[in-house]
């Protein structure tokens, strides 16, 4: 849906502005529009569709039921779910690199990164998608109380309860499950919440429990530059780089305890992003 520049931007939702070029061209066409009718039809068109399509999102949303857990995969809420965030990413005026493609395993895995943002999630789903790499991740229940944002239930995402353990060990051993199945690639913070800065709060170890219990390997996921993007919005782009540093592999998630994990993963984010 959003084509991809060479620079690393993404281009305006190009379907919208040629549904709504079709528009103006037929009706310029009945009536003769001249030149600067026809560039302000086809930008009110465009919103136009866009606000259509949103809306449409918007009405489905509400018709996801948070009570019932999504065992499968759903294809189409998941495109529709990875479309909203090229939204956000373009809105956002994000230009994504991404680093160290070559430590994406084969099969599924558990994406750990480190906290910076609320976008982080955001630009790492929408980096992922490039190489079709499917991923749900952790999120905090709040976020499904958002009416259009709680259609990610339906693409797997999982809330967790960070001040019941009980409730949080249903959370990870849910996401172990749909790792197993071959269902989705889980991601989760360990920090818990968003630092809001380059340092990264303590880890919660037990997030590992996933991995090991799922037996896939674990993929160390470095974020920089978004804890910049609300100081540059509107005026200016934001250089977002995901660093896929480094893969932990099965046999040493089998062999290693969750605290032995956790300093493991937080070593390499730190040496990722120069946190000491």
């Amino acid at each position: 849906m959003f084509q991809k520049r060479e620079d690393g931007l993404w281009r305006a939702p190009w379907p919208f502005i040629g549904g709504a070029a079709v528009v103006c061209a037929v009706l310029g066409y009945i009536y003769h529009w001249g030149f600067w009718m026809f560039a302000a039809m086809l930008v009110c068109w465009t919103v136009t569709l866009l606000a259509a399509w949103l809306l449409f999102v918007w009405i489905l949303s509400l018709t996801v039921d948070l009570s019932k857990p999504v065992l499968e995969d759903h294809p189409v809420c998941r495109r529709i779910v990875v479309q909203v965030i090229g939204l956000l990413c373009w809105v956002g005026r994000l230009r994504i690199h991404v680093k160290g493609w070559e430590n994406l395993p084969e099969g599924r895995f558990l994406l750990v990164g480190n906290h910076r943002s609320s976008y982080d999630p955001i630009a790492s789903v929408w980096a992922l998608s490039r190489r079709k790499v499917n991923m749900a991740f952790i999120t905090k229940p709040e976020n499904m109380k958002i009416p259009l944002v709680r259609l990610i239930h339906k693409a797997n995402y999982l809330v967790i309860d960070r001040e019941d353990p009980r409730k949080a060990i249903v959370t990870i051993n849910a996401a172990a499950d749909l790792l197993a199945r071959d269902v989705v690639n889980v991601g989760v913070y360990p920090e818990g919440t968003r630092s809001k800065g380059t340092q990264m709060l303590e880890f919660h170890n037990a997030v590992f429990k996933i991995a090991k219990k799922a037996e896939v390997p674990i993929v160390a996921a470095a974020v920089t530059g978004t804890e910049n993007i609300h100081k540059n919005f509107p005026w200016h782009h934001t250089d977002v780089t995901l660093d896929l540093c480094a893969c932990i592999g099965r046999e040493e998630v089998a062999a290693s305890s969750t605290k032995a994990l956790g300093d493991r993963v937080r070593t390499l984010l730190q040496a990722a992003v120069g946190d000491n």
